[in-house]
């Protein structure tokens, strides 16, 4: 099997293995003394830059009234997961002083980061809270791609990455919308195939979108929930990947990435009314009938195909921004 394809399946299996512990107990509870670390860390900084905040617990409140929690997307496990994934898929030949300097360091570099993205986005809410969404969404997912860049690439191969990531994602950012849009009348295809009889299309209303459900909201009159969705989260690694795919000339990798976002994106669905489903008090579910009447039935959420699709979700989004780029960037050429 060539050498390629034995460190993608390598670090897919890395990332799924890795999340796995991540979203269980054991994870849980180091991801809750990791975030409690960084929010004490973040407490005495935020008031050397003059923001008076008091610590509760991972959260941070300020005498306005707003908050900020450090949550499980903010311990930096998630990223200690995709380090892990990257060092097993691009180590396999650049010997043991290799790994250990590129963990120790990723190690330092993540947390390190993970404490400025905290502080960063907590005064941006504070001064800017206009700037907090864009700064969130767009801009900490791509300083987030170029840390590993740092670590994983040559000074003058990573500069060039930078650059031209940051030029495309300038260039894709106002396309990110409409484009992203095309993924919708497939994903709502295949979602009418073979997903879960509780999950509708996906559509748009005004600005936001968001995905049907079966879910009872109201009888009089009859109305069902509808759970949000944003089409544009499930292609932002797009300029990233590009970039390293006009770089390391494999066009085919883009192909790969655009099927891996469509995927992404009817899981996503799946797990956002699911989710909803789950989250309800006494959730009841419309399910037709075969003669074609529809019967209001008591909802039991299925916990293992949701937390299994979670799984799912979490491992194909990180591998698009965080490790594809990395793996087309991979200068090894394939053996035979």
């Amino acid at each position: 099997m060539p050498d390629r394809r034995v460190a993608t399946l390598t670090a897919l299996a890395a990332l799924a293995f890795g999340f796995a512990i991540e979203m269980g107990p054991v994870g849980s509870a180091l991801g809750e003394a990791v975030a409690w670390a960084i929010t004490r860390a973040a407490e005495p900084l935020l008031w050397l830059a003059g923001l008076e905040v008091v610590r509760q617990g991972t959260e941070l409140r300020a005498a306005a009234g707003w908050a900020v929690r450090v949550s499980e997307v903010c311990d930096g496990m998630g990223l200690v997961v995709v380090l892990g994934a990257l060092l097993a898929g691009l180590g396999l030949r650049r010997g043991r002083d290799w790994l250990l300097w590129r963990l120790v360091l990723g190690l330092l570099a993540i947390q390190g980061f993970n404490l400025l993205r905290v502080l960063a986005l907590t005064l941006a809410l504070d001064g800017w809270p206009e700037v907090f969404g864009p700064l969130h969404d767009r801009v900490f997912p791509l300083l987030t791609v170029l840390l590993f860049g740092a670590l994983l690439l040559p000074r003058a191969r990573w500069a060039v990455f930078a650059a031209l990531s940051l030029a495309l994602t300038l260039l894709w950012t106002p396309l990110a919308g409409p484009v992203s849009a095309l993924l919708v009348p497939p994903a709502n295809l295949l979602l009418a195939l073979g997903g879960p009889s509780e999950v509708g299309s996906i559509a748009q209303s005004g600005e936001a979108w968001s995905v049907g459900t079966q879910f009872l909201a109201g009888t009089d009159p009859l109305r069902l929930y509808r759970a949000p969705l944003e089409p544009w989260h499930f292609t932002l690694a797009l300029p990233v990947i590009l970039a390293a795919v006009l770089m390391a000339r494999r066009p085919g990798w883009l192909i790969a990435a655009l099927g891996l976002m469509l995927l992404a994106l009817c899981v996503a669905a799946t797990v956002s009314v699911l989710g909803l489903g789950a989250g309800l008090s006494q959730p009841m579910v419309l399910l037709e009938q075969a003669d074609g009447s529809y019967l209001a039935r008591d909802y039991p959420a299925p916990e293992a195909l949701l937390a299994g699709l979670r799984l799912v979700q979490n491992v194909v989004v990180h591998f698009l921004l965080l490790v594809l780029p990395f793996l087309v960037l991979d200068r090894r050429e394939a053996a035979a």
